[in-house]
């Protein structure tokens, strides 16, 4: 989905997507990944398409200081 830079600190953003049958919707989450670093959130998105969970990941990565918050929850995997 693009990438997060400030400073030395470089991490590409993926949105991950996956059909949820059980609740007949598509959830999602996002993964940060710098070199061998990989973090992810839990799934945070839950909408009806894979386009509504792009659009909803778009209003939130919107403002770079909320992922690097969110980046900054994460523990390393």
């Amino acid at each position: 989905m693009g990438e997060l830079v400030r400073g030395d600190s470089r991490w590409d953003v993926v949105l991950e997507s996956v059909l949820d049958p059980s609740v007949n919707g598509v959830r999602g989450r996002i993964h940060f990944v710098s070199g061998t670093i990989h973090r992810l959130t839990t799934w945070i998105f839950l909408e009806w398409s894979d386009s509504d969970v792009e659009a909803r990941f778009n209003e939130f990565a919107s403002d770079s200081q909320m992922l690097w918050n969110l980046l900054g929850s994460l523990e390393e995997r």
